[in-house]
């Protein structure tokens, strides 16, 4: 659940990647090669897979134009001392969809560009390019946090 919660925009969302998830291992749990991986990375690439099937229908769905890309004005979720594991995935949850998508495949899961390009169907160039705003703009939410006045 907390891979799909990762790379999904609400807890629904994040709960269909897992059934759908769930009914490709049953399907395909005689492939799995103990010589190959471990269970848990097998596992955790058909999440990621099935996440990746429902990002790309829902881009095919609606084009994201530049101007869909670009929040200006966040609204980050309250922090008091500490960021908590819900609290991060709220701030991760406000990247846009395109940003979220190539910031946990890189940051997260360790895929290179070159692969990103690959899974999302896009140019390599556009994966670096999304991972650098990416995290610019969490960069300025951090700020924020850290100027309260700011918020």
């Amino acid at each position: 659940m907390n891979i799909s919660r990762r790379y999904t925009s609400s807890m629904d969302d994040a709960k269909d990647v897992l059934q759908n998830a769930y009914l490709q291992i049953f399907k395909s749990i005689h492939q799995f090669d103990f010589d190959k991986g471990t269970l848990d990375n097998w596992l955790g690439r058909i999440v990621v897979n099935e996440a990746l099937q429902i990002f790309r229908k829902k881009e095919r769905a609606k084009k994201l134009s530049e101007e869909s890309m670009v929040n200006d004005n966040p609204d980050p979720p309250n922090v008091l001392s500490k960021l908590a594991y819900e609290d991060l995935l709220k701030i991760v949850d406000m990247l846009p969809e395109g940003y979220k998508m190539v910031f946990n495949l890189h940051v997260i899961e360790g895929y290179s560009h070159k692969e990103i390009a690959i899974m999302l169907d896009i140019n390599e160039s556009t994966s670096r390019s999304q991972l650098s705003r990416a995290k610019q703009f969490l960069q300025s939410i951090f700020i924020r946090y850290q100027k309260p006045e700011l918020c």
